[in-house]
């Protein structure tokens, strides 16, 4: 629609304004008109049809505004038109309600233990925070849920629970205290506990999180572009730069270490660190040495002839279960429920450990919506949260390697039991009866038919990629994502890097410079480089590949630095930020590629 509602109420208020004043000219010309037969004036006359149009104008659209409320007006004064808008602009605000409302459930439904995949202090959480989902989301209710105005303006236990995951560390104690007691007389003691202890945190949703905006102004961006050069990993000391390449070498610095701070180790042990502002690609002549041999699976020798399919495929398939939530199953264990009358309500499944060139894909018939498309390896299959069970599935593999494997699986099925065993893409289940699917069993075997292949390494990389930011905590991106903010003036605290899906054979390394503490080790894949809850900044970092198949790979990055920009790309193990300058990293990007 092309005039809101605003738009219509100013011109009904100009409206409003006008016709006093011209109702008086009319009656006194009217008066005029009958006792001296004197006409309105010309003016008076073209003031009036001018107000007709205008208010003509304005009731149609208010005829149109009024269909959005699903019950029809005629208006046919200024006042009714201003019923008509104040009624859309009600329900407008309400829906903008509900739906911030369904925002914050689904930020606390993505709560998640750092440590346990069932946490059960968090199960009444979820359960809790569904039932309000259904209940706020409900397309027959004629008024807003009380219960969505709390969340919005920050006045329910869900909203404090929230804002004592995400921002915990950096409310006063004042604060914390309030909020600890209204989680705890929400959902309990324990639940606080986790939370103080940093175990709790929100997994990544599909909307890009607003960050907050910093109060101190921030330079403009400059994106640098140099050329990139793939440089061979050492150990020996780095040339001082300033975007163009010196010779000039200077002495280690002494570095601060606050006491509380236990990584005080450098990249290199006894190898002197020069200061650097960003380290540009340098041509290497010497290519990186390479490691014979192909990947090596479940204990196999590499061989130049190909390797063999292993003997047996492991898988996590997570079921969504009625009323329980997620639960985490092993290939050929029972996912789901029996005799309790439970329906399955979505379902994940991956290869674990992920075998190179294989992956598995599913698909579900979901009441009231049908078949899903076929959906890839790791993502949810049904709904969380809506109330809707599965009546079928099917699961097939994808990738060079599906023809060595073939993929089985049975369903239990309301008033049916347990199913035939299907397999390879087959439909398992029921259509058009109503009938919820239980749980479900799921198992990989390699095909009488396998042929050895020769195994070779992924096109690209998976990695998720945890950045703690600055007044914002823990975020999750993908490789070639911006892995924290950027015109927000914050700051990179610490980042934690994980291969997803694993690759056998490949991990990843990372070591950072962090304000007051300088270079840490270099940190194995997983573990955090940097700090939460000390508001210390990372001013620089490098990034490494080891393990047998280290060779085949080269990792890539790039930093958004304060007062710098964007850095170019740097490779495996270069150090790309600054030392001594006091500038933060504000955001990281990474990314792998196979060699050609």
């Amino acid at each position: 629609m092309a005039l809101g509602y605003k738009d219509l109420l100013r011109q009904v208020d100009s409206l409003s304004e006008s016709f006093p004043t011209l109702g008086s000219r009319l009656s006194q010309a009217a008066k005029e008109l009958q006792s001296s037969g004197i006409p309105p004036s010309d003016s008076l006359v073209e003031e009036l049809t001018a107000y007709g149009k205008n208010f003509a104008i304005a009731r149609n659209q208010a005829l149109e505004l009024g269909k959005s409320l699903g019950s029809p007006s005629n208006p046919v004064s200024l006042q009714d038109i201003r019923d008509v808008v104040q009624a859309v602009a009600t329900a407008q605000s309400n829906a903008e309600t509900r739906q911030k409302a369904l925002d914050i459930l689904d930020r606390v439904l993505a709560i998640v233990h750092r440590e346990q995949n069932n946490f059960p202090p968090l199960e009444p959480v979820r359960d809790k925070a569904s039932e309000l989902y259904r209940t706020i989301n409900n397309p027959k209710a004629t008024q807003l849920h009380p219960d969505a105005i709390a969340l919005v303006e920050e006045k329910h236990p869900f909203s404090a629970l929230l804002t004592l995951v995400e921002q915990g560390e950096n409310l006063d104690d004042s604060r914390w205290v309030s909020l600890e007691e209204i989680v705890s007389a929400s959902f309990g003691k324990q639940l606080v506990v986790a939370i103080s202890r940093g175990k709790l945190t929100l997994t990544a949703i599909a909307a890009t999180p607003n960050l907050p905006v910093a109060s101190q102004s921030v330079e403009p961006e400059r994106s640098l572009s140099l050329p990139l050069t793939l440089p061979q990993v050492t150990a020996e000391a780095l040339p001082e730069v300033i975007i163009i390449p010196s010779t000039v070498a200077v002495a280690n610095k002494p570095i601060t270490v606050d006491p509380d701070i236990t990584i005080l180790e450098s990249p290199a042990s006894g190898t002197p660190i020069h200061e650097v502002i960003v380290v540009p690609s340098v041509n290497v002549n010497q290519p990186l040495q390479n490691v014979q041999g192909q990947h090596i699976v479940f204990g196999q020798t590499p061989s130049s002839e190909g390797s063999q399919p292993p003997a047996t495929v492991g898988l996590k398939v997570l079921a969504h279960i009625q009323s329980v939530g997620d639960r985490t199953f092993a290939a050929q264990e029972y996912a789901g429920s029996r005799g309790k009358g439970l329906r399955l309500e979505g379902f994940q499944i991956n290869i674990d450990p992920a075998i190179p060139g294989l992956s598995i894909q599913y698909m579900a018939h979901v009441e009231g919506v049908g078949d899903t498309p076929w959906v890839n390896e790791g993502e949810l299959a049904g709904f969380r949260g809506k109330s809707k069970r599965i009546e079928g599935f099917a699961i097939r593999l994808a990738g060079p390697q599906a023809g060595n494997y073939e993929v089985f699986y049975t369903a239990h099925i309301q008033n049916i039991g347990d199913t035939e065993v299907t397999s390879n893409g087959k439909y398992c289940g029921t259509r058009g009866k109503s009938l919820r699917i239980e749980g479900i069993k799921v198992w990989v075997e390699p095909s009488k038919t396998a042929v050895a292949v020769k195994p070779q390494p992924p096109a690209t990389v998976g990695l998720k990629v945890l950045a703690h930011i600055q007044s914002v905590g823990d975020r999750t991106f993908k490789a070639q994502e911006d892995a924290g903010s950027r015109g927000k003036g914050l700051r990179l605290e610490g980042f934690q890097i994980n291969i997803d899906p694993a690759i056998p054979g490949l991990s990843i390394q990372y070591m950072a410079h962090v304000e007051g503490v300088g270079d840490t080790a270099w940190i194995n894949e997983g573990d955090l480089a940097g700090f939460r809850g000390k508001s210390k900044r990372i001013e620089g970092f490098a990034i490494r590949l080891a393990g047998p198949e280290a060779s085949k790979y080269d990792v890539f990055y790039t930093a958004h630095i304060q007062n710098i920009g964007d850095t170019p790309p740097v490779a495996n193990g270069q150090y790309c930020g600054t030392r001594g300058k006091s500038l933060r990293v504000e955001s990281m990007k990474v990314w792998v590629l196979a060699k050609n």
